[in-house]
């Protein structure tokens, strides 16, 4: 699942420079009206009115003229350039509409000339420190696409060049892949080449890839097809070079993109909306703050049950997959003793489920208060800080333990192509019922291809449902 880059980019300036211009106005008033500033507002809601427009003029000069193009490549005077630009416009329009509207007379010179001038150096230094701080810290930012580059020994250097150069916002190269030579373990501009023909797609299934970069010019067209192929099937988006646009891979979506100086094919899961990001991610916000309300009420309860009966941490975390690899602690009420990880090696024999995923019935290692808090899910509680931090939503799919995640193929690694959930078709779907992890896999890649925010709700009040009726449950 992926968003348009330039949508995320653009709202995130958008937004700085709408802040700008209201802490620019609000000041100016403050200066040109003191100490008569609250009989001012509190008589001529005026003042509320311009700022509204000043905002409103400013939305309209981001519309139409996209201030934004080239953002992170932009040096001191281009970007000077810029921001005079954008708020030259936007002055010249808020003195038309105030003409228009005949506000002209009553508007104060001071304000407006002095809100325009504080805006344009707002731009100026908050876009050098935003542009700074996104590139100096783009390999640890969570929301950073980690690419591959899949290219030849006689390409990598121009390649990775060109990538680099580009200052792509969201985009870090985490290591090459040399299809005609084994140079694993050598470097391009510090990027290790870590793989070669043979070991690419398992070095993929084990690691961090969100994007795979392939510029292979001498492959046979079904071999390309293949590797497409291979990477759509573990859920990594794919940018191509352009001359195999026509290639038959099944995908979700195909558009013109660009990567570097390369023109490219992407092939993609899906497509999803910012706006539809956004909600969901409010959705997270929200609901991870009632659920922490809630789980810090039940904790009072359940921690002295579950501290006497037996010894150890009231909370247990453990290693988890998320999104396209990455690792993160998810957080649980302690169900089982103290002992129970070591001991799960012993009980493998007795494993319920057929494959990759460990369920036995009358697990042992599960206390008498944790047979309760599983049966009524109370022990799923804490992971709301996880939602809350972005390491899970509400709703997506099982994250797999480290070691589960070691023994995948790489069709099973799509069900990781999003951010995994509290809650999921899986677990509204008698999840104790079901053995075959096959079948998880297949519930969860169905989930993601017709991902929506109204599918989410809906999964969200069935497992209130489930979770009342402990259905499905052990």
């Amino acid at each position: 699942m992926g968003v348009k880059r330039s949508q995320i980019q653009n709202l995130i300036i958008y937004i700085g420079d709408v802040f700008g211009i209201t802490i620019g106005y609000f000041l100016m008033s403050h200066i040109r009206f003191y100490p008569d500033i609250y009989g001012v507002w509190a008589q001529d809601n005026r003042v509320i009115y311009r700022w509204l427009v000043a905002i409103f003029v400013l939305t309209i000069v981001y519309l139409v003229i996209d201030p934004n193009q080239n953002f992170f490549k932009r040096k001191f005077w281009k970007e000077f350039w810029a921001n005079f630009k954008t708020n030259l416009i936007t002055a010249a329009l808020m003195a038309t509409v105030a003409y228009l509207i005949d506000d002209a007379r009553d508007y104060s010179r001071f304000i407006y000339l002095t809100t325009m001038i504080f805006s344009f150096w707002w731009m100026q230094i908050s876009h050098m420190i935003y542009r700074w701080y996104i590139l100096k810290y783009r390999p640890y930012n969570s929301i950073t696409r980690k690419m591959l580059i899949v290219t030849t020994s006689d390409r990598m250097d121009e390649v990775v060049r060109s990538i680099i150069k580009e200052k792509t916002w969201n985009l870090w190269v985490t290591g090459i892949i040399i299809t005609d030579k084994d140079l694993t373990g050598q470097q391009v501009m510090d990027i290790p080449i870590v793989a070669n023909r043979n070991t690419m797609l398992q070095y993929a299934i084990r690691e961090v890839v969100d994007e795979v970069f392939i510029l292979i010019p001498e492959e046979p067209d079904e071999q390309i097809q293949k590797l497409v192929q291979q990477f759509e099937e573990m859920g990594i988006t794919v940018d191509l070079n352009i001359n195999l646009y026509e290639l038959d891979v099944e995908s979700g979506s195909k558009y013109l993109n660009r990567i570097g100086k390369y023109p490219t094919i992407t092939f993609a899961q899906r497509e999803i909306p910012l706006h539809m990001i956004v909600l969901k991610r409010l959705m997270d916000i929200l609901g991870g703050i009632v659920g922490l309300l809630i789980t810090a009420v039940v904790t009072i309860v359940l921690g002295p049950m579950i501290k006497l009966e037996s010894p150890g941490p009231l909370f247990f975390s453990q290693k988890r997959v998320g999104r396209n690899g990455r690792i993160f602690k998810i957080y649980k009420f302690r169900s089982m003793y103290a002992d129970a990880e070591e001991r799960k090696k012993e009980l493998m024999e007795q494993n319920e489920m057929d494959g990759l995923m460990f369920k036995m019935t009358d697990d042992p290692r599960i206390t008498k208060i944790g047979k309760f808090i599983r049966k009524t899910s109370l022990d799923e509680l804490p992971q709301f800080w996880n939602v809350l931090k972005g390491d899970m939503s509400l709703v997506g799919t099982r994250p797999p333990t480290v070691d589960e995640f070691e023994q995948y193929e790489g069709y099973h690694k799509r069900r990781l192509s999003m951010t995994p959930g509290l809650t999921g078709v899986w677990q509204v779907s008698g999840r104790s019922d079901i053995t075959d992890f096959e079948e998880i896999v297949s519930m969860d890649v169905e989930y993601i291809k017709n991902w929506s925010l109204k599918r989410d709700i809906e999964i969200i009040l069935k497992t209130v449902q489930v979770v009342l009726h402990s259905d499905g449950a052990r």
